[in-house]
């Protein structure tokens, strides 16, 4: 972003400030808000506003004023008898946003998470969506989601009515058959909430070979990695090397792509610590050459209160004994009477 853009962007979020104070100061009072609400909504629907029970909360869910040039409010209430919220936002553009229904969707989001995060377990609020626009000409854009789609039953069907559920806990494995190319990934995810592959591999040793020969897993190595990294049973491997010769070539170029990983990891591991144990003790060792510099310089004694003050730190940080040793040259006896 240049210069002039920011300056322009600054401007305008100081121009916006005083449309959100002018908002907020006004249509947060209770009763201003019911009778703006009675001119402009529907008789059936402010009529299913439990009025007594309407208050404003402090919540927002707008990006900070000036950025998008919009402002919000948050009201509880009761709605037709349920526990919801009515959503306020007013728009200071002289443009509308043709994305405002998804700009709703978004932020009614986040307040939906923020109501069970702190009521709970319950059941989701609704919530009442106004917009206030405040444009220099009539607004044109859409006041609905789903017209925004090109098929808007298509997506009301798909997204916003119930998803399709494939329960594998409930599905046996017969059915599980059915999937073909698909059977066995899903056999290994519904046996995978166990972490138990051995001798579910070993009893179904034909059905797996029988994939393998009709050309159903051709993922065998996915398959493979998976059990074997879940699954840290020590014959695991034996058990799909004997199998069959193909499985067990596969089997085998996965736990080489393992151990090499792991080996990768521990010395990416090892670099890392190292790092730390070398930072952190230049950090204790700068802070206590500067207390201890003239006093204690070239006196063991000093050395050695110096070494002691970093296996503390070292010993509070969780380090490992021989990493203490070796960075500080204390005894394993000294080190063990510091705990």
């Amino acid at each position: 972003m240049t210069k002039n853009q920011t300056k322009e962007k600054d401007k305008k979020a100081v121009e916006d400030k005083p449309h959100d104070k002018a908002f907020k100061n006004t249509f947060c009072n209770k009763e201003t808000m019911l009778d703006f609400l009675s001119a402009n909504l529907p008789p059936e629907l402010f009529s299913k506003i439990d009025q007594q029970d309407l208050h404003l909360t402090t919540k927002s869910f707008v990006d900070p004023v000036g950025r998008r040039g919009e402002s919000d409010l948050v009201f509880r209430a009761n709605i037709n008898g349920q526990s919801g919220y009515l959503y306020a936002i007013v728009e200071h553009q002289s443009t509308e946003d043709l994305y405002m229904p998804l700009k709703f969707l978004e932020y009614n989001v986040r307040l939906i998470r923020q109501h069970l995060k702190e009521n709970g377990n319950v059941a989701l609020p609704v919530i009442l969506n106004v917009c206030i626009y405040n444009g220099d000409k009539a607004y044109k854009g859409s006041n609905s989601l789903l017209s925004m789609f090109s098929d808007p039953e298509l997506a009301r069907s798909y997204m916003f009515d119930s998803f399709y559920l494939v329960d594998l806990y409930s599905t046996s494995e017969n059915e599980l058959l059915s999937y073909r190319k698909a059977a066995f990934a899903a056999m290994v995810l519904k046996q995978g909430i166990y972490r138990k592959f051995n001798q579910w591999f070993a009893d179904r040793i034909n059905l797996i070979v029988d994939f393998l020969e009709k050309g159903y897993i051709s993922y065998a190595d996915a398959a493979f990695l998976y059990m074997l990294e879940v699954d840290d049973h020590p014959g695991l491997l034996e058990t799909i090397k004997k199998s069959n010769p193909k499985l067990k070539q596969i089997a085998m170029s996965v736990a080489k792509r393992l151990k090499e990983e792991g080996r990768l990891e521990g010395e990416e591991k090892g670099k890392m610590m190292g790092i730390q144990i070398g930072e952190e003790k230049g950090k204790l060792e700068g802070k206590l050459e500067g207390k201890l510099e003239g006093k204690l310089e070239g006196k063991l004694e000093g050395k050695e209160e110096r070494n002691i003050e970093i296996a503390k730190s070292m010993l509070l940080r969780g380090y490992p004994m021989e990493d203490i040793i070796l960075l500080t040259g204390l005894s394993r006896s000294q080190i063990q009477d510091l705990v």
